[in-house]
């Protein structure tokens, strides 16, 4: 059973669902090299609580770490960009040849706080949904794009920094009934 994956430093990128559904994986190490994460490539990982060296990634797709547990900060201090659904929580489809496709409850991510750096570009589609026990958001950035729906559903948010967006999509916030700054 795997319980810790540590990527070699020069990967500059993991492909699409390249860890998806590991139940058991629990941590991971990236290496400062590591520039993307494609789409779904820890999708289902549902005790994954752990995730070293976010911070030099670049852009992480959609669904990278959907359904997952992660605890604590997420640091994405060099995102350009948070794909839809990236961190979001909810049901997970998966197939199985004998019985074909079902869903089960994903795990639920923990983790307290988010910090976007002044390089981040945008935000996708229910990136952060559902994340019941984040309370904290930082964005540096000049300028954003936001995703419809992006911070949904995070019952526990009371604080957000000041958002420099165009546009403020619809449901950016809904069901964030803690809010207050």
């Amino acid at each position: 059973t795997i319980t810790k994956i540590v990527i070699p430093e020069g990967v500059e990128k993991i492909g699409a669902y390249a860890f998806a559904n590991l139940k058991s994986l629990e941590e991971v190490v990236l290496p400062s090299t590591l520039k993307m994460i494609d789409q779904g490539a820890f999708y289902g990982c549902t005790k994954l609580k752990k995730v070293e060296g976010l911070e030099n990634v670049k852009f992480i797709n959609q669904y990278t770490f959907y359904g997952c547990s992660l605890e604590g900060e997420i640091n994405l201090n060099s995102a350009a960009a948070v794909a839809n659904y990236a961190f979001a929580t909810g049901l997970i489809t998966n197939y199985d040849e004998t019985y074909g496709w079902y869903t089960e409850k994903a795990g639920e991510n923990v983790f307290t706080s988010v910090v976007l750096s002044e390089k981040t570009q945008s935000i996708g589609e229910y990136a952060f949904y559902g994340s019941k026990k984040l309370q904290k958001v930082t964005i540096k950035a000049e300028k954003v794009q936001l995703g419809m729906c992006a911070f949904a559903d995070c019952s526990a948010l009371t604080e957000i920094s000041e958002i420099n967006a165009a546009v403020i999509p619809s449901g950016l916030f809904d069901g964030c009934t803690s809010l207050e700054n």
